[in-house]
């Protein structure tokens, strides 16, 4: 690593291995406790604010060479299939939105196009979504590590990371939202109503008009309900 920065350079909910490694673990939804040898190892529960985290102190270590997609589906941002997006299909280069991906709001604006594309160059992207046994992902980043093929060619990519905020138009959604899986309650983000995929399920026995907003904050989005 490079004397003249600290690795990893972005804070988060994550714990550092050895740096050296060439495997790095995001557990997405839940902290997930393994036994194996990793570079770093931590969630990520946003679809735009916390995939930036995850990229930048990836790039920034030529040495990880893998990185295990694990532990449960974050709901309505479905980080981890918007992350596998980014990496199979990129961003569209005018609106920053993540292609084809499931989340509310899965737009990449605060890196470089260069940093996207380094990211998705630099690791294999294996996919364990959903998968939350320890011993599982452990047999699976041994299997990795032994397979290493050596320091990223083009060394690291250190970006300064700021989070502004930006005067631009609302987005819509572009899919409805599940607020609450167990019971099938979903976003529409077609209409903004809130309805259950469930004909026995009741989602208020007073209802009341709201108007349920979608909004940045400085760790990702989030969904804002009040009364009118």
């Amino acid at each position: 690593m490079s004397s003249d920065h600290n690795w990893p350079p972005i804070s988060g909910d994550f714990e550092v291995g050895d740096p050296s490694h060439c495997v790095a673990i995001c557990t997405l939804g839940k902290k997930l406790n393994v036994d194996t040898k990793y570079a770093i190892i931590g969630t990520c529960k946003t679809e735009n604010i916390g995939i930036e985290r995850v990229i930048l102190n990836i790039i920034s270590n030529p040495k990880i060479r893998y990185l295990i997609l694990s532990g449960p589906e974050v709901p309505g941002h479905f980080t981890g299939r918007s992350m596998r997006a980014l990496y199979q299909n990129g961003v569209d280069p005018e609106t920053r939105r993540i292609i084809d991906a499931e989340g509310a709001i899965p737009y990449i604006e605060n890196i470089p196009l260069e940093g996207i594309e380094q990211f998705r160059e630099q690791v294999e992207l294996v996919d364990m979504i959903n998968t939350n046994d320890p011993a599982k992902i452990d047999t699976k980043a041994n299997e990795l590590s032994s397979k290493n093929p050596g320091e990223y060619s083009k060394g690291a990519m250190w970006v300064e990371f700021k989070v502004t905020a930006k005067k631009s138009p609302k987005r819509s959604m572009g899919a409805d939202v599940m607020l609450l899986p167990e019971y099938g309650i979903i976003l529409e983000s077609s209409s903004s109503l809130v309805t259950s995929q469930q004909s026995n399920a009741i989602v208020s026995e007073n209802p009341s008009s709201a108007i349920i907003e979608v909004q940045d904050d400085g760790t990702g989005t989030i969904l804002f309900g009040r009364e009118v």
